[in-house]
């Protein structure tokens, strides 16, 4: 008797390792990105302001996406990284979390003091954010199948 165990693409795994590749792509394209104004200030791709932090923070999230398509967290990555960059695009959308502001010429602030965040930012973290807590919280699929034959 021949037993084959194989892991699926579950929709959660596909979304973790997509997610996984965008912001590893996204992070890495960051480091290469020339500042775009006298603050400092990255635009990745003309849409997203980016610094060594926010780079750093896009590569660590896009890799642990990728190493958890493949060692069978996928779901619980979809999970955790949907609350925490919901929760990045709403207080981002508070003024107040900027500091400190008028250091940077006509930058208000860095979020948190840590990173330069601007609307192009808040529609991704948002986004991405919405995709991966309704797939990692409303899709429970198992993500093991199993086939077994016999020879003739």
């Amino acid at each position: 008797m021949i037993r084959q165990t194989g892991t699926l693409w579950t929709t959660n795994r596909v979304v973790a390792l997509v997610l996984g590749i965008l912001f590893t792509l996204l992070g890495i394209i960051g480091f290469f990105t020339p500042p775009e104004n006298s603050t400092g200030v990255q635009a990745l791709l003309g849409l997203f302001d980016v610094d060594l932090v926010h780079n750093l923070f896009f590569l660590i999230t896009g890799v642990l996406g990728i190493v958890a398509a493949f060692t069978g967290y996928s779901r619980t990555f979809n999970q955790v990284f949907g609350i925490v960059y919901i929760l990045f695009g709403l207080l981002g959308l508070i003024p107040a979390l900027y500091f400190p502001a008028g250091t940077y010429g006509h930058d208000s602030g860095l979020f948190l003091g840590l990173t330069h965040d601007n609307a192009g930012d808040h529609v991704l973290h948002l986004v991405t954010g919405i995709v991966a807590l309704v797939v990692g919280f409303f899709l429970t699929d198992s993500g093991r199948i199993t086939s077994r034959a016999t020879p003739l």
